[in-house]
């Protein structure tokens, strides 16, 4: 009877405790539920640069700092120190083909970018390790390429840091630093253009003849290459035989007409290029436009 009125009055307790003890805990869950739902944007927002240059994937990943009123370089950035060349994680860049930057030969892969700034020159760093996580893990045992580049003053302030590839034109773009009041461009190039030249002189040497397709594309690389324009005309008429209707093809071939001097074929060609653009309900004024400069500077 003693150990029942005991097993009782501890299941009584027991139960008139739970609710204290759900209670105590509860504001504890609730916190840790909302605290996974909080997410805040980066001071230094993440980005990833991807531009193809020839046949050549360049991405670059970095993360953008803002100037906010700040001194940046001299200031914020240290001239003569090593620079992770963005904020957070360092800067990577990867090339899906042998590059080279500012004169200097970079094989395929993924490297670590330092930059080194100056008031009057930059030394831009191509680091093989691509895992290094802070400026404080640089060995310089790592360069694959140390180059320089020239910093340039220009007129508008860029808030936030930028690094892009801008001038791609064919095999070559220009990889530009930009913040502040300062660009620093260097120059990259491919070899694209020389691997590609090689596989069509051999076309030539050969003979062999070309889909309309690719010879548009042979005609438009001979052209934009400054390559044998007699080659790139009997190309863009190989072409047109199956494509009678691309004004494209027209007007490439009135470039490539003009280019030999060529000046009342280049005419007709323009010409015939606006006419099939005329067809069109709403025809491209830009490309008339582009025509008809060819015309007139024909004349």
């Amino acid at each position: 009877m003693i150990q029942f009125s005991r097993l009782r009055s501890l299941l009584l307790s027991a139960f008139f405790a739970l609710p204290l003890v759900a209670e105590s805990l509860l504001p504890g869950i609730l916190w840790a539920a909302e605290e996974k739902k909080i997410e805040f944007p980066a001071a230094s927002q993440h980005s990833v640069v991807k531009q193809r240059v020839g046949l050549t994937d360049v991405e670059v990943d970095y993360s953008r700092p803002n100037k906010n009123d700040r001194e940046i370089f001299g200031g914020l950035v240290p001239y003569g120190k090593l620079w992770r060349t963005g904020a957070n994680a360092v800067t990577k860049i990867k090339f899906s083909h042998a590059v080279t930057l500012g004169g200097k030969e970079i094989p395929a892969g993924e490297y670590a970018l330092f930059t080194i700034p100056t008031a009057d020159e930059w030394t831009i760093i191509i680091s093989r390790d691509a895992k290094v996580q802070s400026t404080a893990d640089y060995k310089q045992e790592n360069d694959v390429v140390r180059l320089t580049a020239k910093p340039e003053p220009i007129p508008v302030t860029i808030e936030t840091f930028t690094i892009e590839l801008a001038d791609v034109k064919g095999a070559s773009a220009t990889l530009n630093f930009l913040w502040d009041k300062t660009r620093v461009p260097v120059k990259l190039t491919t070899d694209d253009a020389q691997q590609i030249s090689k596989q069509l002189d051999a076309v030539v040497s050969a003979r062999t003849p070309l889909d309309p397709r690719t010879a548009y594309q042979a005609a438009a690389f001979y052209y934009d290459n400054n390559k044998d324009m007699n080659q790139a005309a009997k190309w863009i008429d190989q072409a047109l035989e199956k494509n009678p209707d691309a004004y494209f093809m027209h007007y490439k071939k009135a470039q490539i007409q003009a280019k030999l001097g060529n000046k009342k074929e280049a005419i007709a060609s323009a010409q015939k290029t606006i006419d099939i653009l005329k067809k069109d309900k709403a025809p491209d004024e830009s490309a008339i436009r582009n025509a008809q400069q060819i015309i007139d500077s024909s004349k």
